[in-house]
């Protein structure tokens, strides 16, 4: 389910629609929260302006597209292909544009999973650029991570051509690892073959449709508002993240594959920077008759693997060029992700 109201955030940005009329745009993924949203907006443009896009969503699980999609599936344009993307596409059909979400992408992957994790990335990105090779499509959009700068203690704020060190000895990269690997094939797959691409290096997303149990501390809070329980911190909550709520996420990207001449973009609201510490008590504060507390433990150990290196800040002044100017906050953001799940 995508909210109405994500959807018009979504059509706000000024995307160049008409790049994608006549034709034909795969999504992987399209059962995660990015692929769920990229192909509800491409329907309602494809309805709103008539641009004649043929829509192939990608998902190994059918009965959770069926219940994800519902009516959209049973639009004529909407084509749902059931695929594990770590297999070769065999498709007779053009394949003009390809948006690639799928992937893991949580800590309880990167603790229990790490080789799926790691392998899953490069087989599957390696299927969608040779699927592009041969389709001649005009475009692939990666998405990427801000995970593969790597440590960053620098308070300069990170642009696409900077890179920090990254322990390629712990388990615990198997994610950034991947993800580089990835960008590498990009770059190799453009110089020998052609195959055109835009990598988004994402900070966190936050919003309607997120997983509640796979390891992330944001849902982890919002879980335990939802059952009423406390939020327990493991440290003292001073390390910051930044949030982008899912719509923005999803504008900047359509803006990226149909405006941008880049090959790389970071993306992130800068506005919505905040602490661990801050988010938990805003996230409690979000709870019915104030029936949560933010409470800390100093004997508890971390049962998963969490980020071992400070992640930077990233510029984002060439997404902005391309009109992206994120509109939602980061109160709003979670404010509608926890009713989402309260509702």
């Amino acid at each position: 389910m995508v909210e109405y109201r994500d959807i018009q955030i979504i059509k706000s940005f000024p995307i160049d629609w008409q790049q994608l009329r006549n034709k034909s745009v795969l999504i992987t993924g399209s059962t995660g929260r990015l692929g769920l949203y990229i192909v509800e907006a491409l329907s309602e443009a494809n309805i709103n302006w008539n641009l004649n896009i043929e829509i192939i969503a990608v998902a190994r699980n059918e009965k959770k597209a069926k219940m994800l999609f519902k009516t959209t599936l049973e639009l004529p344009f909407v084509n749902l292909l059931i695929q594990d993307i770590t297999s070769p596409f065999d498709l007779d059909v053009p394949v003009d544009y390809i948006f690639h979400t799928a992937g893991l992408a949580s800590p309880t992957d990167f603790t229990h999973t790490p080789v799926d994790t790691l392998w899953g990335h490069v087989k599957g990105t390696r299927n969608v650029l040779e699927l592009a090779r041969q389709k001649k499509s005009k475009k692939v959009l990666y998405v990427s991570t801000v995970e593969i700068y790597g440590n960053w203690d620098s308070e300069i704020a990170i642009k696409e051509d900077d890179m920090g060190p990254l322990n390629c000895d712990i388990s615990r990269s198997s994610y950034p690892e991947a993800k580089r690997l990835c960008e590498t094939m990009l770059a190799s797959y453009k110089a020998q073959f052609g195959v055109d691409f835009v990598s988004i290096r994402m900070s966190h997303t936050i919003g309607p449709n997120i997983s509640l149990t796979d390891g992330r501390a944001f849902a982890e809070f919002i879980r335990n508002v939802v059952e009423g329980k406390d939020i327990v911190l493991h440290s003292d909550g001073s390390a910051v993240r930044t949030y982008t709520y899912i719509a923005d996420a999803i504008g900047a990207m359509f803006l990226a594959l149909t405006k941008g001449d880049e090959e790389f973009y970071n993306l992130a609201n800068t506005n919505n920077q905040i602490s661990i510490r801050d988010l938990a008590n805003l996230i409690a504060s979000f709870s019915d008759k104030r029936k949560t507390e933010v409470k800390y433990s100093v004997k508890d150990k971390n049962k998963l693997v969490y980020l071992p290196f400070k992640l930077g800040l990233m510029n984002v002044s060439k997404i902005s060029k391309l009109g992206w100017n994120p509109k939602v906050g980061i109160k709003e953001a979670f404010q509608w992700t926890t009713d989402f799940f309260i509702k």
